[in-house]
């Protein structure tokens, strides 16, 4: 299983549509993912990470496999929106909530990636 997301539009006005997408450039404090269509500035977003690797930084018990198929849940904004080449819009999601526990597996992993990189 792919680094996926999977993100909908927080709203009440009508019913939201569901997408999954790839993401990149994930930090601590957000990350980047490509969208079939444009979201204003602000839009608040039920994000669904699918972090290959990370369950081994969670806190729990059991087999950290079976924790890697658990998606760390967030609520994000749209921060920056970008139109690409291929007609598709590059999303700037910042993180506002998350699980203090998925978070911190979220920095551990990725501090563990840089630092294999760096190898």
């Amino acid at each position: 299983m792919g680094a996926t997301v999977g993100f909908q539009e927080l709203t009440f006005a009508r019913e939201p549509e569901p997408a999954t997408s790839v993401y990149g450039d994930i930090s601590g404090g957000g990350l980047l993912l490509n969208s079939a269509r444009e979201m204003p500035l602000g839009t608040l977003l039920k994000l669904e990470l699918r972090v290959p690797g990370w369950g081994k930084h969670q806190n729990h018990f059991g087999p950290s496999h079976e924790a890697d198929l658990r998606p760390l849940v967030a609520v994000g904004q749209v921060v920056r929106v970008e139109q690409l080449d291929s007609g598709e819009y590059e999303l700037g999601v910042k993180f506002l909530n998350v699980y203090p526990d998925d978070q911190a597996a979220l920095l551990k992993f990725i501090e563990a990636s840089a630092a294999a990189e760096e190898k």
